[in-house]
């Protein structure tokens, strides 16, 4: 049996310690494992708001989060922590969830509901790998360790959302909406994230990586703001030095994410900037070299830039534009494919074609 002793603040991991939030959680598991060694996992659902999904963070590398998503599939409302002696007491079948439930090695659990104005927001779920683990006083403290995760996700969430409306207020001013509408850049935010969540094993992608790519996707062509309106609106093909000097929005976006890095005090907090300043500038870049602004080829590309192109240009080719009519999805579906191997990695094309009722469903959810 395991003893209970008091958690004071100085004890806690520190809020302040750097590094991106699932490194942040880490700590914070490790920190718990000193005293509760049996805990073998901390992993966290998060209802999104804005995009109307559930957002999964992990300590586990083999954990899909089964037993949190049928915590809150079985008691959405739940507000307070449940002791789960025997995880298989909470359910058995034939559905996914369920199966991988009933091959995981976890047995017991502690779920912790994120409340806020009386509502659940989430979980945060500790797991073991023995029954009879947790005990109404373990379950006090891991309370004080669940509000630190809180906190963590919160300061993350605030300072990506600062950076994004501090952008947003530059393309209001700077009339970039009326190249690119706010829908078409909702559609390119919710398609990289269709494409990266179906590559998440072969790359390795974590959740916070994707939801990190959902939420600076659609800051893709920031660099537009230098550019006037009569060559973002032109009804027809763009002259050589016109197309020369649309060329020059990815370098000239990238400076406008570095300044308001460093301008607003982000650098030293905002994680995944790294992803925002390649998707910024290599999401024209093309897999036989022959894209923009540096001709990289293939691999050299970075991974959030190649997933970016293929949703941008997937976006484009179903929309109208002043100088296009929209295309149907079959025809666009056929016309990347004509583009895969060439400029557009063959993989996430065909993830766009084995989703296509997604690809549909996206669009009428952000119609224009």
């Amino acid at each position: 049996m395991y003893t209970t002793t008091a958690i004071s603040p100085d004890a806690l991991p520190s809020l302040k310690n750097p590094g991106s939030f699932s490194e942040q959680l880490k700590r914070v598991h490790t920190h718990i494992q000193r005293q509760y060694p049996f805990v073998s996992c901390i992993e966290i659902a998060l209802h999104h708001a804005a995009s109307k999904s559930l957002r999964l963070y992990t300590t586990c590398t083999d954990s899909n989060g089964c037993f949190i998503k049928q915590l809150l599939l079985k008691d959405a409302n739940n507000q307070k922590p449940q002791i789960i002696d025997d995880l298989g007491s909470i359910g058995a079948g034939n559905t996914e969830n369920e199966k991988c439930m009933a091959s995981s090695s976890v047995k017991s659990g502690l779920s912790v509901p994120f409340v806020v104005d009386h509502r659940q927001h989430g979980l945060t779920f500790f797991s073991a790998k023995e029954k009879d683990c947790f005990t109404p006083q373990i379950m006090q403290q891991m309370q004080v360790y669940a509000r630190v995760i809180t906190q963590l996700i919160a300061s993350e969430d605030h300072t990506v959302q600062d950076l994004n409306s501090a952008i947003s207020a530059v393309l209001r001013l700077n009339n970039i909406n009326k190249s690119e509408s706010p829908q078409h850049l909702k559609r390119v935010a919710h398609y990289s994230r269709l494409i990266a969540t179906n590559c998440a094993d072969t790359y390795s992608l974590s959740e916070e990586w994707i939801e990190h790519l959902y939420l600076f996707a659609p800051l893709h062509d920031i660099g537009k703001v230098f550019l006037p309106e009569k060559l973002l609106t032109k009804p027809g093909p763009l002259s050589p030095q016109e197309f020369e000097r649309m060329k020059t929005h990815t370098l000239k976006g990238r400076d406008i994410i570095d300044h308001m890095i460093d301008s607003f005090g982000y650098k030293d907090h905002l994680h995944y900037t790294g992803m925002l300043r390649n998707i910024v500038t290599h999401h024209h870049e093309t897999i036989d070299g022959k894209g923009y602004p540096y001709g990289l080829k293939g691999d050299e590309i970075p991974l959030e830039a190649r997933i970016v192109a293929v949703a941008d240009i997937l976006d484009a080719m179903l929309t109208k534009r002043v100088y296009k009519e929209a295309w149907s999805m079959d025809k666009t579906l056929k016309e990347l494919q004509k583009l895969s191997g060439s400029k557009l990695e063959p993989e996430f094309i065909g993830i766009l074609a084995s989703h296509k009722q997604e690809l549909m469903n996206i669009r009428t959810a952000s119609a224009e």
